[in-house]
């Protein structure tokens, strides 16, 4: 008996500093989810590859050596364009990414078993991030000073994509430049991707930001 509750003492001061973690939540105010349940299956298409291949290029495995460490993700923040003919595409790829799908096709109580399972297991600290853990999602069609402010605050939870859909000219470079200046200050611990949902030509981001771009699709490769 003794023996067993010093293991459970030992197990319960292992995971103390990762337990405040679990009072995290979506940030609605920074982010905004995707809505709606995708047209079609594209997970066959290069697209889909394409841009699984982006999101998961320098985002660390998320493991730590002890409790007491924050991951760090090879390369943080990372962007890249997609034409606006490929919406379907993006929200598709998007809509998995986040799970949404791993909810679709369970009862309530198994859905519930998943949200529990998918906050719980970051506290595991040894344990590599799966390939089908999800993701936090943001798809924002109107950037206002309001939610660039938020951003400039925000720390992501967990690993997070955001699309900027069809935005106006100058807005992906500000919220770019409004991540950057967070991630400098904060050090994100999960990897954040930034896709740019339009017609957005590579020659309107700065040099400085044109090592982390990345064209997709029937774009040149940045």
């Amino acid at each position: 008996m003794l023996t067993t509750g010093l293991a459970l003492a030992a197990a319960l001061a292992a995971l103390a500093p990762r337990l405040p973690r679990l009072r995290d939540r979506y940030d609605s105010t920074a982010l905004q989810p995707i809505t709606g349940t995708p047209a079609g299956n594209t997970a066959s298409t290069p697209l889909d590859a394409e841009l699984r291949r982006w999101v998961m290029d320098g985002a660390g495995s998320g493991t730590t050596l002890s409790p007491w460490s924050l991951p760090v993700p090879p390369r943080a923040l990372t962007f890249a364009v997609v034409p606006a003919a490929h919406r379907a595409a993006a929200h598709d790829f998007g809509y998995r990414l986040a799970g949404y799908h791993q909810l679709d096709g369970r009862s309530r109580l198994g859905g519930i078993a998943y949200r529990v399972g998918v906050q719980l297991r970051p506290l595991l600290w040894f344990l590599p991030r799966r390939d089908d853990e999800p993701w936090d999602d943001a798809w924002l069609t109107d950037i206002d000073a309001p939610r660039l402010a938020a951003l400039a605050g925000w720390q992501p939870r967990r690993p997070t994509l955001i699309v900027l859909d069809t935005p106006r000219q100058g807005v992906p470079l500000r919220v770019i430049d409004t991540l950057h200046a967070n991630v400098r200050r904060k050090d994100f611990r999960h990897p954040v991707r930034v896709l740019v949902l339009g017609d957005v030509a590579r020659d309107e981001f700065t040099p400085a930001l044109r090592d982390d771009l990345c064209m997709l699709a029937d774009q040149r490769n940045g």
